[in-house]
């Protein structure tokens, strides 16, 4: 591609070089993993969003209020770095903003590292040893675990896989389609001020903004991940029609307005119960999970995961169709 030379490129170049930044990234992802921490942008993100906030106060105006300058400059920020980074890249020819937008654009989304996760949940669930499954199963949630026995274990593992599909895949993908790295990385900004504030308790007030914007980052990834959840569950062999009736009619169970997407048509697919204690419970009851359940689970993600990325790369392709 000699014309790739510069900043003057066809609209066909410009195609090509998105469809190979999401292609290297994606093997950057499977082969390579997530980057070290120090020059990870996504745990920059968190320091900054700790720099940020702060501690909450108690008053819930001025926490709400700080909450919302905060949750807004973070993505704003973190889309303008990759703006100007990507426009330095440019300068530098294509295979610079090839690899530079592939490291920036992988940084934002994880297939590999949630299997990781699972898998070290999963293998001493096989072994009998408990006690190691909880302390894995303690570095993907948030919540007390320490009372949890082998199947609820599983069965918090199992959530954690189908509710990120969302956050972990279509989220950020899709908004790089649609937006570039700038918009991936702004998505994920917000997702992580999410992850970090966005609880009941002493951050009620504090993360509500960030909350309130991840909700509304997610709404239309969220329903999207559910339709590549049925679909993979199609096309591997589960029940997909069980799948998309469990979506549709249980989604709205759980208290975020976007999980219960890829969660419900997951629970669907996989034919069990999946519940996060106190909060919700989607799918048909009727057996304890295993860590067979989380190794079907991690095939469903993956398959999910796939078929993202083709949607996504349709989605490159069209937008230059239409130019």
């Amino acid at each position: 591609m000699t014309g790739m030379t510069g900043t003057q490129r066809s609209d066909m170049e410009e195609t090509l070089l998105k469809l190979g930044t999401l292609g290297l990234a994606l093997a950057w992802d499977q082969y390579l993993g997530e980057p070290p921490a120090d020059i990870h942008p996504v745990v920059w993100m968190g320091e900054a969003a700790k720099e940020l906030m702060g501690k909450p106060t108690g008053d819930p105006e001025q926490d709400f209020a700080r909450g919302l300058i905060a949750a807004l400059a973070l993505p704003a920020a973190s889309a303008a770095a990759g703006a100007l980074i990507m426009r330095d890249l440019r300068k530098d020819g294509p295979l610079a903003e090839l690899i530079g937008g592939a490291f920036l654009l992988k940084s934002t989304f994880s297939v590999r590292a949630m299997e990781e996760h699972a898998r070290r949940v999963e293998d001493p669930l096989r072994r009998g040893d408990t006690e190691a499954a909880r302390k894995a199963v303690a570095m993907i949630v948030s919540r007390d675990v320490s009372e949890l026995d082998a199947s609820e274990i599983a069965n918090t593992a199992v959530g954690s896989v189908t509710e990120n599909i969302t956050d972990s895949v279509t989220g950020p993908l899709l908004a790089y389609a649609l937006f570039g790295i700038p918009g991936a990385l702004a998505y994920r900004a917000i997702n992580t001020m999410d992850a970090m504030y966005g609880y009941h308790g002493a951050y009620e007030y504090l993360g509500k903004a960030a909350a309130k914007l991840d909700d509304a980052a997610a709404h239309i990834p969220a329903r999207i991940a559910g339709a590549t959840v049925v679909a993979a569950a199609g096309a591997l062999g589960m029940d997909a029609a069980a799948a998309e009736k469990t979506m549709l009619e249980e989604h709205s169970r759980t208290p975020s307005p976007n999980s219960g997407w890829p969660i419900g048509a997951s629970a669907g697919a996989l034919g069990i119960e999946i519940e996060k204690a106190g909060y919700y419970k989607l799918g048909p009851a009727g057996r304890k999970m295993d860590a067979d359940d989380i190794d079907r689970s991690l095939k469903l993600f993956a398959g999910a995961a796939a078929l993202t990325a083709v949607l996504v790369a349709a989605v490159i392709i069209e937008r230059h169709g239409k130019k």
